[in-house]
């Protein structure tokens, strides 16, 4: 079966929803691995105030395709360990990405993020479910919204060419 996800994405309706870290933000925070290999590490970074995002790249990929979007149409749900990882990557999507802040929200778990999913939805009483697109990288997170909602759901990896 073809896949359609790429018609909605060019739909001016839908509604796109991404995640942050291997979305638009490339994971290269270990020295010579993609990430800190432990929660307790990275806490301590953050809270030490260390700017984890500050030398983080986008994806070019995901700025050209944000070119020209209605920008009241892209959200962003990302997990974090706290507020100022939070407060961190808004710094981050603002100067690369231009989402608008009040777009943007934070989760403690993976699977709250389809209940911050259904509140975007509600600002879209008229719109079907399907032009609400979740955009990220985990699988698991990707199935957990598939397989709970009528959303649509598209890995990262649909962007690469």
């Amino acid at each position: 079966m073809q896949s359609k996800i790429q018609n909605l994405l060019k739909d001016k309706k839908s509604v796109i929803i991404f995640g942050v870290d291997g979305v638009l933000a490339r994971m290269e925070f270990g020295e010579h691995t993609h990430s800190i290999n432990d929660e307790e590490t990275w806490d301590k970074l953050i809270e030490s105030g260390i700017e984890l995002y500050q030398d983080v790249r986008p994806f070019k990929t995901m700025q050209n395709f944000l070119k020209g979007k209605n920008m009241d149409n892209i959200y962003v749900i990302t997990k974090v360990t706290n507020n100022k990882e939070f407060l961190q990557k808004l710094s981050f999507l603002k100067s690369n990405y231009n989402i608008k802040e009040d777009n943007c929200y934070m989760v403690f778990k993976d699977k709250d993020k389809l209940l911050l999913i259904d509140e975007i939805k509600e600002k879209y009483p008229d719109l079907d479910d399907k032009y609400i697109i979740f955009v990220e990288d985990s699988i698991d997170t990707l199935n957990y919204v598939m397989l709970n909602s009528e959303y649509s759901t598209m890995h990262i990896s649909s962007f690469l060419e």
